[in-house]
């Protein structure tokens, strides 16, 4: 049958004879048919009425499963891209192995949002990676692959741009990537990753990610108002939550008051003093301090507004109070970048958001 054939050519009951032929169980009749009836699909896409494409579906579903897979391969690539491809057919076939689905379900327009999901629910990690790869995903696909909390899946979506992915979903991955440490990276470079749930990760990535999160997701303090109405709302709470916009009170006295603690051994101290000025609850205080990398410690002695002599200073007596010796000077130089990244501002506003977090979570 050539292109240029009508759709009166298409209806003049060549297919009532092909239906026919279907009923024929040889299995070689069967193939050929498949081969005639995807044939004529392909040549006349755009000229078939939709009783005509009902019925080439109908023949073709029927014998899908009668012809050899590098068949079924060749039909799925050509069908993957088709607007107007049979939606049974389309299904069967993002159904069947990966390596037939792959296409279908890397680009298929045919299936909508209850296909995907169905076939996430129900199919294997391959499938669910090619799903995570389409060009664009609705907030509901995205919400269901993230579910499966597979690396490989959950990987996929966070590198595809394309795909909408809810304020939820963003933290329940936050709370996988806790365990699973190849996430960390890939949700940390998204655009669309709320702020505060990146501040969220702070606590347990590398010093290399934690440059990061300060880089990429610095907080104004002018956002804090925002941020803690949307993390209330989240938490149905009504829990007060304080900012901090203005430089907290503190003097020269109390910053050196500070430093003979940590000088005098008297770590609790040290912590409950910092918790004082900088305005954070005592378990965050503690957590802050008890941080073997040593950012945090940066950002609240930033915050406090010890200069960067005095910091040194404490980062150095409570490092070797907690461990006997003196770390290498390049970790010292990496956790002095921290103090240096910061603005006070800013400094201030991370803390401000910790304590609120760690209010909400208590």
């Amino acid at each position: 049958m050539s292109i240029g054939r009508t759709e009166d050519d298409v209806n003049s009951g060549e297919l009532l004879n092909l239906k026919t032929l279907a009923e024929n169980r040889a299995g070689f009749a069967r193939s050929a048919l498949f081969d005639r009836v995807s044939g004529l699909l392909f040549e006349s896409e755009g000229e078939l009425s939709p009783d005509v494409r009902a019925l080439i579906d109908q023949i073709l579903t029927g014998l899908i499963k009668h012809v050899e897979g590098d068949v079924r391969q060749k039909v799925a690539v050509r069908l993957s891209t088709l607007k107007t491809a049979p939606q049974d057919l389309t299904k069967l076939l993002a159904n069947d192995a990966i390596e037939i689905a792959r296409p279908i379900l890397h680009h298929s327009p045919v299936l909508n949002d209850v296909d995907l999901i169905d076939i996430v629910q129900t199919k294997t990690t391959d499938h669910r990676v090619a799903i995570a790869k389409r060009p664009e995903l609705g907030a509901n696909v995205s919400r269901a692959l993230a579910a499966s909390k597979e690396p490989k899946v959950v990987e996929a979506l966070l590198a595809n741009m394309g795909a909408v992915i809810p304020r939820a979903v963003f933290a329940d991955l936050v709370a996988l990537a806790k365990a699973t440490e190849t996430i960390r990276r890939p949700l940390l470079s998204r655009k669309d990753m709320p702020k505060d749930l990146a501040h969220r990760m702070f606590w347990f990535v590398s010093a290399a990610l934690r440059h990061t999160i300060l880089e990429r997701f610095s907080i104004d303090p002018q956002e804090l108002d925002t941020i803690f109405a949307q993390l209330l709302a989240e938490k149905d709470a009504e829990t007060e939550l304080r900012t901090r916009t203005k430089a907290p009170p503190w003097t020269t006295g109390e910053v050196n008051a500070l430093i003979a603690k940590v000088k005098a051994g008297d770590i609790n101290g040290f912590a409950q003093s910092l918790g004082k000025i900088i305005g954070v609850d005592a378990e965050t205080a503690a957590k802050i301090v008890s941080d073997t990398g040593g950012e945090p410690l940066a950002i609240a002695c930033k915050a406090v507004g010890a200069d960067r002599s005095q910091f040194t200073t404490i980062f150095l007596q409570l490092d070797y109070k907690r461990f006997g010796k003196a770390r290498p000077i390049s970790h010292v130089q990496n956790v002095t970048k921290i103090y240096d990244l910061l603005p006070k501002d800013k400094a201030m506003a991370a803390v401000s958001l910790w304590n609120a977090q760690g209010a909400l979570a208590a």
